[in-house]
């Protein structure tokens, strides 16, 4: 971490941009998930993750500047949030080979399944994972960016889905089949914020990068290089001393590295009109017992 040391009088605010590896972030939001104790909730078997859509993005990334003030003495002028997400999902190609080495992956479980079992499966399921993309881009993100003005959503490289790759597969009761491909998350997308932070360079003073991919590594020397501040945020669960920081593989090479911890989080930050009630209910339990002096496992 740097040392920051004020030479003369005062300064202007440092001009700050902070840039969001989208992806990165989201899987970190989805690692806070809750269930419901009411049977009659759709949620009582199984889990609801938080995404981009539950949280006041104003106040937390205020906030976000507050903590880097707070560290290093500085006062921050939020320029701009530029956040990252795939452009296009990757196409639904059944060649031949792939789905015969599906089937064959298949065959080790369910020996009656066929062909064209296989490629109904993969199809559906493609079908569904193109959706959520799609809603996610055209609803949430959308909505995101017109609720809060300094957040610009930028779309480059592709998400990458493979369908006839298995995931999961299961026989219901009807004799239908529950299949799952494989998510390989982002690709293409550390390329797109590395050229914006240079790109960008002579417009900022400080950057700030919301991810813990290590790819950024280079980039972050380079920016170091260029005389610019480079500073990592997170997000953690748990609270000190017990805590696990949520993508932390840049905190060593940055100048300052902070995060909110999960009562912070939960706490603070949480749009709660867009949380169902009942998951509001448990949120609100994990919320006392992280103020409580024993913290469960």
């Amino acid at each position: 971490m740097a040392s920051f040391i004020f030479f003369g009088g005062n300064m202007e605010p440092l001009k700050t941009v902070v840039f969001v590896d989208g992806n990165n972030f989201k899987n970190n939001l989805q690692a806070f998930h809750f269930y419901s104790r009411n049977q009659n909730s759709k949620w009582h078997n199984r889990y609801y993750a938080l995404d981009e859509k539950h949280f006041n993005w104003r106040s937390f990334f205020e906030n976000v500047l507050k903590k880097y003030k707070g560290s290093t003495g500085y006062d921050y002028r939020l320029i701009r949030v530029y956040w990252y997400s795939a452009a296009s999902i990757r196409p639904f190609e059944p060649f031949d080979y792939l789905i015969q080495n599906a089937l064959d992956e298949c065959h080790k479980k369910y020996p009656e399944m066929t062909a064209q079992q296989i490629l109904q499966c993969a199809e559906d399921w493609y079908k569904k994972e193109k959706g959520y993309f799609e809603i996610a881009k055209e609803r949430i993100y959308r909505f995101i960016q017109r609720s809060y003005g300094f957040i610009e959503f930028k779309y480059t490289g592709e998400y990458v889905v493979k369908p006839f790759e298995v995931y999961n597969i299961e026989k219901n009761a009807d004799g239908t089949f529950f299949y799952q491909g494989k998510k390989e998350g982002e690709k293409g997308v550390d390329v797109g914020i590395a050229v914006d932070t240079i790109a960008k360079i002579t417009n900022y003073d400080v950057a700030i990068l919301v991810s813990g991919d290590a790819d950024f590594i280079p980039v972050v020397y380079h920016l170091k290089d260029a005389l610019k501040y480079v500073y990592q945020f997170s997000i953690a669960q748990g609270i000190p001393p017990r805590i696990k920081y949520l993508s932390p593989f840049l905190k060593d090479v940055v100048d300052v590295f902070q995060y909110f911890d999960e009562l912070e989080l939960l706490r603070n930050y949480i749009n709660r009109s867009t949380v169902p009630r009942d998951i509001l209910e448990s949120i609100d339990r994990r919320i006392g017992q992280l103020s409580s002096t024993t913290i469960p496992p």
